[in-house]
């Protein structure tokens, strides 16, 4: 995963397989089929594999794109296994590095062409902690090359090129050491191959001419798997633990079908079963769920040329660019129009507070006079509460005074000082007995001190009037 594949989306396509006689293609979005459509092909497109008649080609295409409405321009493409070459090809324990260097090396004498005649891909299958074992799987440049000029001229942009079966064997989720045999069947011929996890180590071609009959046609499919199972028996290739049967595809794969061949072998047969329900599509339906990768990469195979995947790269990095520019004049964009925004907020906000301002201040001056005077009313009412518990009052010494006070002493005035603290009391005694009690009785009360009571208030003997002096404590 490279920065352009985390910013920009993944790039849509959908999966095109091409056969002798028919186009089909594929979308698949979000796990489910999309789109689909097919379109047969006239003869004389095709000698050979190799395509000899471009118009006719390029007309199918745009036929196809238009029946089936796809919403990319992208592809990948799987083409017969038949015309692809598939090698084993084992080497000591060394880097990825010198694994592309080695097969590099020796791809010249894995295939019976010149290097320069094929285009070549290869896969890690396993590595031990001894070597490693990879496939090498290589296609004719004259196959390809006329077949990636006539997609470009249909306006399509092919990202990958796999051999159909290779494609297929994915679908069927082998185990590394697990075998089967996939024998797809057309109208105009038939492809047997073997399978082994995901890739494929032989194919047979049984052909379909105006000569034959369905008979001669069917007999010659079971000829060719019997001969084909008993040779890697032989080989010690296969075996009755590694062996998991016939799968049929194709668009005459059917349940008499089944029965036909299985009639005739002791492996179970089946029909490889997709969401499409089309036998007939299975390889344009396992070419479309694909993970596409670029040649480089050491866990798949993709038979795109080099100067065309640099095209592809070139042009990613150019959306890269062109689409982070975008997105950053979008942030930029929304970052100066958000500032002007909380720019124009605060401005505005500010001349609110401000015109407050000025109005609580024209009042706060208005009201200061008022303020300072309640302030100061406040305080001194604040200074009485404090002081009030401070203050002497005379009442306590009054009560004690009226409990004190005989039936023969009548108190005509009374007088209080409450700076000096000094009780004044005027009155008329019955007898002078009496008032020398009313003065010892006030020297008892231990409230009251330097009590002054003036001799001239003995002179009478009944009725005398009095005044006496006293200090509270």
């Amino acid at each position: 995963m490279n920065l352009p594949d985390l910013i920009l989306p993944k790039r849509k396509h959908f999966g095109l397989s091409l056969g002798r006689t028919s186009l089909r293609a594929v979308q698949i979005e979000h796990g489910k089929v999309k789109s689909a459509s097919e379109v047969l092909l006239a003869e004389g497109i095709f000698n050979d594999g190799v395509l000899i008649n471009k118009d006719l080609f390029v007309s199918a295409l745009k036929q196809l794109l238009e029946a089936g409405k796809f919403s990319t321009p992208y592809i990948t493409v799987c083409f017969s296994e038949a015309h692809a070459y598939s090698r084993e090809y084992t080497l000591p324990l060394v880097s990825v590095d010198e694994i592309k260097e080695a097969v590099s090396w020796h791809v010249k004498d894995l295939f019976p062409f010149p290097e320069d005649e094929i285009y070549f891909d290869w896969r890690l299958i396993t590595s031990t902690e001894k070597e490693h074992k990879v496939i090498v799987v290589a296609v004719p440049k004259n196959v390809l090359d006329p077949l990636i000029e006539a997609l470009s001229a249909a306006g399509l942009k092919p990202l990958s090129f796999q051999p159909g079966t290779s494609a297929i064997a994915r679908l069927l989720e082998l185990k590394d050491e697990q075998l089967a045999l996939v024998t797809e069947v057309n109208k105009k011929g038939a492809y047997v191959t073997l399978v082994g996890g995901e890739k494929s180590l032989f194919t047979a071609v049984v052909n379909y001419t105006v000569e034959d009959t369905p008979e001669t046609y069917l007999k010659a499919i079971l000829q060719t798997t019997d001969e084909m199972i008993a040779y890697y028996k032989a080989r010690g290739v296969i075996s009755d633990s590694n062996f998991v049967g016939i799968v049929l595809s194709g668009e005459l794969a059917s349940e008499s079908l089944i029965t036909a061949i299985q009639s005739n072998a002791k492996y179970p047969v089946k029909i490889l079963s997709t969401p499409m329900q089309n036998a007939s599509f299975n390889k344009a339906y396992a070419i479309a769920t694909l993970p596409i990768a670029p040649p480089g990469d050491i866990q798949t195979i993709n038979l795109l040329p080099t100067d065309l995947q640099q095209v592809f790269d070139t042009e990613r990095n150019n959306l890269f660019y062109k689409t982070v520019l975008i997105r950053m004049c979008i942030v930029l964009s929304l970052l100066v129009t958000i500032s002007l925004g909380i720019y124009v907020s605060a401005s505005v906000k500010k001349q609110s507070l401000d015109q407050r301002n000025k109005e609580l201040t024209a009042k706060s001056k208005g009201q200061k006079g008022e303020t300072q005077s309640l302030l100061l009313l406040n305080a001194q009412a604040k200074n009485i509460v404090n002081l009030a518990p401070l203050r002497k009052t005379p009442r306590d010494k009054l009560s004690v005074l009226s409990k004190i006070i005989p039936m023969a002493i009548h108190i005509t005035q009374w007088e209080y000082d409450d700076s000096r603290l000094i009780f004044t009391l005027i009155g008329v005694a019955d007898t002078r007995e009496e008032l020398l009690a009313f003065k010892q009785k006030l020297e008892a009360t231990q409230e009251f001190e330097k009590i002054i009571l003036p001799l001239g208030s003995f002179e009478t003997p009944i009725n005398i009037r009095f005044s006496i002096t006293f200090i509270s404590k």
